[in-house]
């Protein structure tokens, strides 16, 4: 320190910019900038680029000067000029941000290959960045693999982690799970997050390397210690979703308390679905204190968001008086939100609301509306009041037959504990009616078919309530045309095809819940619908866009009333990136499409929108054309017209990119949550 001093009082360059990196530090002498600056900056107005370098980054973090980019940028400019690789970095980087400089992608890219070709690593992964994403560059996964490469092979994790990301979805070298498992091991064991998440994706799905659950949450452990969202949202559907595996302890022991810790950190940056469980875990005492003041606070948080299963409870909590002073309005309030969204429990206890004048003023007639929009989904509470009140004429003409059918089905849908009340009661009403009637009766309750529950279709653990659970009203009978749908904003906005919501007088989406056609574009196939708010909102994906090979997920509602009644879920891949007569608005895929699918989301496998399902081609006419039958054949609208559709509405839609595959699974797990099948009633 004495004799850089000494020498940098003399005025050379060399000892004065080591005696600015003593005082940065705080080697030798008490740490202080401003002492760092004046030495750095008596150097670099000599010309000494290490010093400029210095100079620049003080600068540019606002250490022992003002924050100031421009000046942050002169001293990069002459450090970088003289070669200096890390300030042709740090130049490249302003000019990619346009911080100090008007933002210029072709200029970043100039600075960035100068640093790379002197080995700079971190310039050497931007460099592939650039190629990787088009910018400043033409697009070129191949030159992108080749930066990444030089870059990971000196160690750099960033590179290392994007090299495997890469080799796992064949951009730029021929698609290698075990190379890909190889590069992101490497990364993953120095830290880096991301790299930790993707190989815990792999482990998770079996992609070059067996399949493993325990080491999937491993490393999902580690990514998601670190702050990583994705990881902790993985971690809480793990610990969620129908319990995912945590419940039976396949992959890791089952364990309430780690169940809350994650839930608490993903509840923590807002995800509705981590509130919700989070308040239940507060409200059975299951991993944390049983507090039913707390379990309010989480469903508040997650009700707000516009989740069905939170508001429901929310009201049970007011009505009950449980953690917050009884209130049947406010019960009823919540008890409205969720009902509006399908959930029969809240249905039904809205019927019983009105029918018994609590919180509302009794109305038998939306007493009968709601217990039917509940017993249509197979609430046998609702069903057995739906009996009671048309055997009684309450809300509605009296009817023995419709009485008889509901109390019948009541019996059937019911616990074997509580078959006995609806069986009595229907048979006491048998006894006033004719043979004919009981026949008419009976038929017409063989001949009913429930609808999937609320429970079903947003699949999540932890729902209580005093009163039993229902379902959602059945489809595509009397006049009733069904297709698919997915929320696209939080403010309730539905994406479906202009062609499912065409001639329709009533329009519903998810069944039970009435919405209104905002706007319809007929040549671009697309309608968007207005209906109540939503907490989960399908992503569309941003940046590049999908290829001929890509894996794509379809999520829809097919065939109602012949296959299963929640939301059906199939895998294929992009074949082409136009539809026939080469119209770029479609895309071609290989996912099987049924009929009641149209309307439903595409999504690749970071879970992101990447094309509205919209027509299969028809195998019978191709037959009868060319004598072959054609095999998975079917197209979707391309996300770019979709979201050009919707920038014409004003709809905030959202957008996220596609860096990290989470699995076809999870895909479909979180699909779940923000497809909806659509209804035309006619």
């Amino acid at each position: 320190m004495r004799w850089y001093r000494l020498a940098a009082e003399q005025g050379n360059t060399s000892a004065q910019s080591n005696l600015g990196a003593m005082y940065a530090t705080g080697r030798g002498v008490p740490e202080d900038d401003r002492e760092a600056v004046r030495w750095y900056r008596l150097a670099a107005e000599q010309g000494n680029a290490t010093a400029q370098l210095n100079l620049g980054n003080k600068y540019d973090n606002g250490e022992g000067v003002p924050q100031d980019d421009r000046e942050a940028v002169r001293w990069f400019r002459l450090a970088a000029e003289q070669g200096d690789a890390s300030a042709q970095f740090n130049l490249g980087n302003m000019y990619a941000t346009g911080r100090g400089v008007p933002e210029d992608d072709r200029e970043a890219v100039r600075w960035y290959r100068l640093a790379a070709e002197q080995g700079n690593a971190s310039a050497q992964v931007n460099l592939g960045n650039m190629y990787g994403n088009g910018e400043g560059v033409p697009e070129d996964d191949r030159e992108a693999v080749r930066w990444y490469r030089l870059a990971a092979e000196q160690g750099n994790t960033s590179a290392q982690s994007n090299l495997g990301a890469m080799y796992a979805t064949g951009r730029g070298v021929p698609e290698d799970d075990r190379e890909a498992v190889r590069w992101f091991q490497l990364a993953a064991e120095q830290g880096d997050a991301t790299a930790q998440l993707n190989l815990g994706n792999m482990y998770s799905t079996g992609q070059g390397v067996p399949e493993d659950d325990r080491e999937a949450v491993r490393w999902y452990r580690l990514a998601a210690e670190q702050g990583n969202a994705s990881a902790q949202a993985i971690l809480g559907l793990r610990y969620s979703i129908l319990g995912l595996r945590y419940a039976t302890g396949e992959g890791v022991p089952q364990d309430d308390r780690e169940a809350v810790r994650w839930f608490r950190l993903a509840a923590e940056q807002g995800d509705a679905t981590a509130q919700f469980s989070l308040g239940v875990a507060y409200y059975n005492g299951e991993g944390a204190p049983q507090d039913d003041r707390e379990a309010v606070r989480w469903f508040r948080l997650a009700a707000e968001q516009g989740d069905a299963r939170a508001q429901f409870n929310l009201g049970s909590m007011y009505y009950n008086g449980e953690g917050v002073p009884e209130d049947d309005r406010e019960a009823v309030r919540w008890y409205r939100l969720a009902a509006e969204q399908g959930d029969a429990r809240a249905q039904f206890n809205l019927g019983s609301m009105y029918h018994n004048g609590e919180g509302v003023p009794e109305d038998d007639r939306e007493a009968v509306r709601w217990y039917r929009l509940a017993a249509e989904q197979g609430n046998f509470r609702a069903q057995f009041n739906l009996g009671s009140m048309y055997r009684n004429g309450e809300g509605v003409p009296q009817d023995y037959v419709q009485a008889h059918k509901w109390f019948n089905i009541a019996a059937s849908s019911a616990e074997a504990d509580d078959r006995e009340r609806p069986a009595a009661s229907r048979d006491r009403v048998a006894a006033r009616m004719t043979p004919r009637q009981i026949a008419e009766a009976q038929r017409l309750a063989r001949e009913w078919r429930p609808g999937p529950s609320a429970a079903e279709l947003s699949p999540q653990p932890g729902a209580f309530g005093r009163r039993p659970d229902g379902g959602r009203p059945p489809a595509g009978r009397g006049g009733v045309s069904t297709g698919s749908g997915f929320f696209v904003s939080s403010e309730g906005h539905v994406l479906t095809n202009a062609h499912v919501v065409r001639d329709c007088a009533a329009v519903h989406a998810p069944p039970g819940v009435a919405v209104r056609v905002v706007a319809r574009d007929d040549a671009s196939d697309l309608a968007l619908l207005g209906g109540p708010p939503s907490a989960a909102v399908a992503p569309f994906r941003a940046g590049r866009g999908i290829r001929p090979g890509d894996e794509v997920v379809v999520v829809g509602y097919p065939l109602r009333g012949m296959l299963a009644s929640e939301a059906n879920v199939t895998r294929g891949n992009v074949s082409a990136l136009a539809g026939p007569g080469d119209d770029r608005r479609l895309f071609q895929m290989t996912a099987p499409v049924q009929p009641g699918s149209s309307g439903g989301p595409v999504l690749d496998l970071a879970g992101r929108v990447v094309g509205v399902t919209v027509a299969r081609l028809d195998a019978l006419t191709v037959a009868r054309a060319t004598g072959a039958i054609p095999q998975n054949v079917n197209f979707a609208v391309g996300a770019g017209t979709a979201r050009a559709f919707l920038d014409a509405e004003g709809v905030p839609y959202e957008t996220a990119p596609s860096d990290a595959s989470i699995g076809a699974d999870l895909v479909a797990a979180a699909a779940r949550r923000f497809t909806v099948s659509v209804e035309c009633r006619q």
